[in-house]
């Protein structure tokens, strides 16, 4: 028969048990080493990239796509701003801002409202462009219009007006005119103005979540600066996709030479101010306040005399009176040396 162990020998059994475990060398009792796999493996994880899909919002549009894109508008960009500174006389710069896509939905609450916003065809293509120009560039370029120095004049929260519209429709035509040639080498196309809204939210030309390409233009006028927005939606550059290419835009230098060719077309029929007049007089102010209608002013100089031609109010040449066919006309006889000609 089995002999029961007491309480005391039991004690002393788990005693001893504890003292051998307590007693084995620390090599025994510690983790056998890493199998040699293991490194590798971790280096296979850490080459491992992850990128991140947006299915709601795709890039539609490859990135040299978007680069061909840059490289077009940048050429748009300095024809127009040849072209905006002989329609409006003055001195204008435009530069691309970006080129971006994004959903149509945010493009639409990136904008001001109200604002100028103008539907566009793009004939051959399928579907319409949006061409927006914000307030802060919009009416400057209405006050330079109108003979003004390019001023805001506090209108930039209010809506255009049906004669406003008028004035700056000719600017539009101008944009979608220097559009059209600097996309001849890609495609030839024809734009019209469909429709112009002054609310963002009343147009919708592509679902909210379709994606738009959005080339941002920067315009200064005199001391103002605005931005100007050409949306077009990725859909309608699907059927030209493959146009863009690397060879396209690599042989964009080439078009310098047509370039300075059409500065110079611009520089050439650019108008300037032209007067022609006498001596410049004197007279008091006691003389000026007694002046009426009939009265004849006597003038110093002699109908023989020369006479002063300007150049936007700048003295260029000396001149004759005389007549041609039965009409005053000057005849030039020198110019006036350059270091006189400020005076």
């Amino acid at each position: 028969m089995a002999k029961i162990l007491s309480q005391e020998e039991v004690d002393a059994l788990l005693s001893e048990f504890s003292e051998e475990e307590a007693a084995v060398p620390a090599a025994v009792t510690a983790p056998a080493p890493a199998r040699k796999e293991a490194p590798l493996k971790k280096k296979k994880e850490k080459e491992k990239k992850v990128s991140i899909y947006n299915f709601r919002r795709p890039d539609r549009v490859s990135k040299e796509q978007l680069r061909s894109l840059y490289y077009l508008h940048d050429r748009f960009a300095r024809n127009f701003s040849s072209s905006l500174s002989a329609y409006l006389r003055a001195l204008i710069d435009v530069n691309l801002y970006s080129v971006e896509q994004f959903t149509y939905a945010e493009f639409i609450l990136s904008l001001s409202d109200p604002t100028y916003f103008n539907i566009i065809s793009m004939i051959p293509l399928e579907g319409n462009a949006v061409l927006e120009i914000n307030p802060k560039i919009l009416f400057p370029m209405i006050d330079k219009i109108l003979g003004g120095k390019g001023e805001d004049f506090g209108a930039g929260m209010r809506t255009v007006t049906d004669i406003e519209r008028t004035l700056i429709e000719g600017v539009v035509k101008l944009i979608l005119r220097d559009l059209e040639e600097s996309w001849k080498p890609l495609i030839k196309l024809k734009m019209t103005i469909v429709a112009t809204e002054t609310s963002p939210q009343l147009i919708q030309v592509v679902v909210p979540n379709e994606i738009v390409v959005l080339i941002v233009f920067e315009l200064k006028v005199g001391e103002a600066k605005g931005f100007m927005n050409l949306c077009i939606p990725a859909i309608a550059l699907e059927p030209i996709a493959k146009r863009f290419s690397r060879d396209w835009y690599a042989d964009r230098a080439k078009t310098g030479v047509e370039e300075v060719k059409k500065i110079k077309l611009n520089l050439l029929n650019t108008r300037i101010g032209l007067e022609a007049g006498i001596y410049d007089n004197t007279i008091t102010v006691k003389d000026l306040l007694d002046i009426k209608a009939g009265d004849v002013i006597r003038l110093e100089a002699k109908t023989s005399d020369e006479i002063h031609v300007k150049l936007n109010g700048i003295k260029k040449y000396s001149a004759y009176q005389v007549e041609k066919d039965r009409k005053k006309a000057v005849q030039i006889v020198n110019l006036i040396p350059r270091e006189f000609k400020n005076e």
